[in-house]
């Protein structure tokens, strides 16, 4: 299990140390905002087309080939990205990274192989433990090599370090990594029925509490792919930072502040509070946090912006764990894996929408205007969860 546990860390390194910068891949090739944030809405696109596909082939063909090929389609994406002289290489490098994403679908597939149902909670918490890691380490080790001037700013430097990383994880997966998945559960994956995302979509739409969830997970997202995919430009125009080496330590308190939530603290505060209470606080506090990353945008307070983001991070952790934990309810063993997989999906519609409209946001509305949409987003999140509060409680 530590193998695949090193393989998730590097890879969500990798893909973190991208995250902060690659608006400024565009900005510095001419695009502007709206084209910055549909070259990372391509990920997401790109994501939500191919996963359900790599999934099958991991059932299908074992998880190894497809850890294997993801991690080559993440090389691929970013030296594309790296060497990029135009748009549309950068356009084209996202959409190729996102149709290659079935790698942590296929560590958790991995995991829940290798794990038996008593210690399956454990092995899930490592890719947990995975992503806390790679989205404090990644951002901020991006940012900072980005260097401190947005119009010089380094990014090739970044994106090979991420191609080795990537380069690293694959070789971990091909020489250290044995295949989980035996030929007699690829025989029965083979021979079981398909139900696609859409049929999925329509079978569980008319179980209690279900619509409610698939769409305040999609309106989460959508309100969170607004307001985290335009920051590092966000921060550029209002002056809250002079390059990109000053997100480094804004990212780096929000990484922390979410892991630590989802590590440590959010177990005693559901038992204290329980997960609907939390599920709807967290929406009132990720608006608030829009608020406040308003004000300090109007103030050029770079201090008022990482209060806002330390609200968001828990806002964020608060939301993402208990939602998870109420929708993984709704359906029992043999249907919850297809219910998170179409949970997955909608949240993932949500965020490449979100970070598609957020640059058209940027420019129409001002600075400001993400933020005030994705505020409202997180009022209607607000609704829908005291719905689904009184619903629980009827």
């Amino acid at each position: 299990m530590l193998i695949i546990f090193l393989v998730i860390v590097l890879d969500l390194v990798g893909f973190g140390i991208m995250v902060p910068i690659l608006a400024y891949y565009v900005v510095q090739l001419g695009g502007g905002p709206e084209l910055a944030t549909l070259c990372m809405a391509l990920y997401a696109l790109g994501m939500l087309l191919a996963t359900p596909i790599l999934g099958r082939l991991s059932d299908l063909h074992g998880r190894k080939p497809v850890l294997v090929l993801s991690m080559l389609g993440a090389i691929a994406g970013y030296l594309m990205l790296g060497f990029a002289e135009s748009i549309w290489v950068v356009a084209l490098s996202r959409l190729l990274a996102g149709l290659m994403a079935g790698n942590i679908a296929a560590a958790q597939a991995y995991i829940t192989d290798i794990t038996t149902e008593a210690d399956r909670a454990r092995g899930m918490g490592l890719i947990g433990a995975g992503f806390g890691i790679g989205f404090i380490l990644g951002p901020a080790l991006g940012s900072w090599l980005a260097g401190d001037d947005f119009a010089t700013a380094n990014l090739l430097t970044p994106a090979l370090l991420s191609a080795v990383l990537a380069t690293a994880a694959m070789l971990a997966v091909l020489f250290l990594l044995p295949e989980s998945l035996d030929p007699e559960h690829r025989a029965a994956a083979r021979a079981a029925p398909r139900v696609g995302r859409l049929r999925a979509a329509r079978l569980l739409w008319s179980r209690a509490l279900v619509p409610q969830f698939l769409v305040g997970v999609l309106v989460y997202n959508l309100g969170a792919g607004m307001a985290e995919a335009i920051y590092p430009l966000w921060v550029r125009d209002t002056g809250i930072a002079a390059g990109p080496r000053d997100l480094t330590p804004l990212l780096l308190v929000g990484g922390l502040v979410l892991s630590l939530i989802q590590g440590g603290l959010i177990g005693p505060l559901t038992l204290r509070f329980g997960e609907q209470r939390l599920f709807q606080w967290g929406a009132v506090l990720f608006s608030l946090a829009m608020l406040a990353t308003v004000v300090a945008g109007s103030h050029s307070s770079y201090y008022g912006a990482m209060g806002a983001i330390v609200l968001q991070s828990i806002a964020s952790a608060l939301v993402l764990t208990s939602m998870q934990s109420l929708v993984s309810r709704l359906a029992g063993p043999q249907e919850r894996g297809l219910l998170l997989g179409v949970y997955s999906s909608a949240g993932t519609l949500g965020r490449g929408v979100g970070t598609l409209v957020t640059g058209v946001l940027f420019v129409q509305l001002g600075t400001q205007g993400p933020y005030w949409a994705a505020s409202l987003a997180m009022l209607v999140l607000a609704f829908i969860a005291r719905n689904v509060a009184k619903a629980r409680a009827a």
